[in-house]
C-alpha cells in the first residue's frame, strides 16, 4: 500500500465518521470519501470493496442509500454487468435537496399534530417551536441553495 492510499483510508474514515454524526451509516461517508478523493472519474463496485478493505455487500448498500441521496450515479458499461459509481454532476445540490424534503416533512409533523390533537398547551408549544425551528430552517436551506447555485454558475 502506498501512503497515498494510507491516508485516503484515514480521510474516507473521517468522512464516516461524520456521516455518522448524522445519523447516517458510516460506511456510506467512507464511500463517498473515497469517491471524493479518487483519482479515477468510475470505480467499480468490487474495486470499491477492495479499497476500502470492507465486505462488497457494505459497499452495496452504501452505494445505493448514496445512489438515492443524489450523491453517487451508476455507471453502465458495455459489455460487463459489473456495477461502476461515479460521483454525481452535483452531489451538494442532491444532498441538499434531500435535506429540504426530511426538513419539510418534519414541519409537516409539527403542523399536522396541532391540527390532529386536543389543544394541550405544553404539547402545542413544542410542536409550535418546532414548526418554526423548520420554517426557518427551511428559508435557510433556500437561501443557502440559491447562494450555491449562482456560485456554481459564476464559476
Amino acid at each position: 500500500m502506498n501512503p497515498d492510499d494510507s491516508a485516503r483510508r484515514q480521510l474516507a474514515e473521517q468522512m464516516g465518521l461524520a456521516f455518522e454524526a448524522f445519523g447516517t451509516p458510516r460506511m456510506a461517508g467512507r464511500v463517498l470519501g473515497w469517491m471524493l478523493l479518487a483519482e479515477e472519474d468510475e470505480i467499480a463496485l468490487e474495486e470499491l470493496a477492495r479499497q476500502l478493505g470492507v465486505s462488497k455487500a457494505s459497499v452495496s448498500h452504501a452505494t445505493r442509500l448514496l445512489e438515492q441521496m443524489g450523491a453517487l450515479r451508476r455507471v453502465a458499461r458495455p459489455g460487463t454487468r459489473q456495477a461502476f459509481y461515479a460521483l454525481a454532476e452535483d452531489p451538494w445540490s442532491a444532498m441538499l435537496a434531500v435535506e429540504e424534503r426530511v426538513s419539510r416533512g418534519f414541519a409537516r409533523f409539527a403542523r399536522e399534530a396541532r391540527a390532529a390533537l386536543a389543544s394541550h398547551p405544553r404539547r402545542d408549544a413544542r410542536l409550535a417551536e418546532m414548526e418554526a425551528a423548520f420554517a426557518l430552517y427551511l428559508e435557510l436551506l433556500a437561501t443557502f441553495a440559491r447562494r450555491w447555485k449562482a456560485r456554481k454558475e459564476a464559476s
